[in-house]
């Protein structure tokens, strides 16, 4: 019989509302998700958390508090499967990122792999984005890699699409697989939503539909320039926030705070379903993931406006929840089993490496 190795995966997305773990049973064919929780981040972190991302830099007990949470959650989940860690393999550490700026080569995150590494006993994979910036590329939307991978699994050339606080896809230019930020997601709509209406998210999108779509304000925030640039191409809250929206709300006399929000939200279909447009595989198949798959709004709006069929279902125990923890476990895999991520369009690359660090 062939032995079996597991790996975690873990994943923490801009919202900061929770922290996810994936476990995944492999072998040299095959491999299967075999359980996945997510871990509430309580108010008290989550706080520390965005104040620290203001400041853009590692606070150290900070980073010792988010290393030890992490290694509660990774300790909790093998006692919830009934996991042996000595089965473990590795833990692929996604980091909690402070500030993404593949212009200037860097990308902060927090929650240190040497500590998770021996709060937990088990090997840790970090370093994700670092080192796909040291190869060329922009260290987002790694996912991508995983996405290509899947595809030639189904020997079918599939779409992806992530809604999370930032949307990215990946698509096809004729036969080359491409993926990148599209832009916001979620972020901006809650971020309105706590600004203006004291709530966290719009559930459904349903509060968005009370708005109307102010087209002057759309046409505002088109016009800036990210959404032009040419792919490889990464963006996050350091661009897109508060004082954006502000910024461009200014430019339109007496918009009402619920059209603000319709607006934003149209913003995001219009920007995604523009970009997924692109793709030269007509009528191929889309999978939507992530947290952002539930404001049926925004993935109404996106499939009302493109050509592609929604794929419901992946295989392989991957669902819309589990699929960046996944991601991050199946990058862990590949790094121990030192895989070369060839350059590629995918995050621009321009070296052929490895993908993380050992820890």
């Amino acid at each position: 019989i062939e032995m079996s190795d597991y790996y975690l995966g873990t994943m923490c997305g801009t919202s900061l509302d929770a922290f996810d773990v994936s476990v995944l049973k492999t072998s040299k064919a095959n491999f299967k998700v075999i359980g996945f929780k997510s871990y509430k981040i309580d108010d008290d972190l989550r706080k520390k958390l965005r104040n620290q991302i203001t400041k853009k830099r590692v606070n150290l007990k900070l980073d010792d508090e988010v290393s030890k949470y992490v290694s509660t959650c990774v300790n909790k989940i093998l006692t919830s499967y009934k996991i042996n860690k000595k089965n473990i393999r590795a833990i692929g550490y996604c980091g909690i990122t402070l500030n993404h700026n593949p212009a200037k080569k860097k990308s902060l995150y927090i929650g240190n792999p040497d500590l998770i590494r021996e709060l937990t006993d088990i090997n840790v994979v970090a370093n994700f984005r670092q080192s796909d910036i040291n190869f060329g590329g922009q260290g987002a939307p790694l996912t991508g890699y995983f996405q290509h991978y899947l595809s030639n699994l189904h020997k079918k050339k599939l779409a992806f699409l992530n809604l999370g606080g930032f949307a990215n896809i990946m698509i096809w230019n004729k036969n080359q697989a491409i993926s990148y930020d599209t832009g916001p997601a979620n972020y901006l709509i809650d971020t309105w939503c706590r600004t203006k209406f004291k709530r966290t998210f719009d559930k459904s999108g349903k509060l968005a539909q009370k708005g109307e779509i102010n087209n002057e304000f759309l046409k505002s925030m088109m016009k800036d320039h990210y959404f032009l640039a040419k792919p490889p191409k990464s963006t996050g809250f350091e661009r897109f926030n508060l004082e954006w929206i502000m910024k461009h709300k200014r430019k339109v006399r007496g918009i009402k705070n619920i059209d603000v929000l319709a607006t934003l939200t149209y913003l995001t279909i219009s920007t995604v379903s523009i970009e997924l447009s692109k793709s030269t595989t007509n009528n191929s198949q889309l999978y939507i993931y992530g947290g952002g798959v539930k404001n049926t709004t925004v993935t109404e709006g996106i499939l009302n406006q493109i050509n592609m069929r929604r794929l419901k279902k992946i295989g392989n125990g991957i669902d819309e929840k589990n699929f960046e923890s996944v991601c991050f476990a199946w990058l862990a895999f590949k790094r121990l089993n030192r895989k070369v991520f060839i350059k590629s369009n995918i995050t621009g690359r321009e070296k052929n490496g490895l993908l993380g660090d050992v820890f």
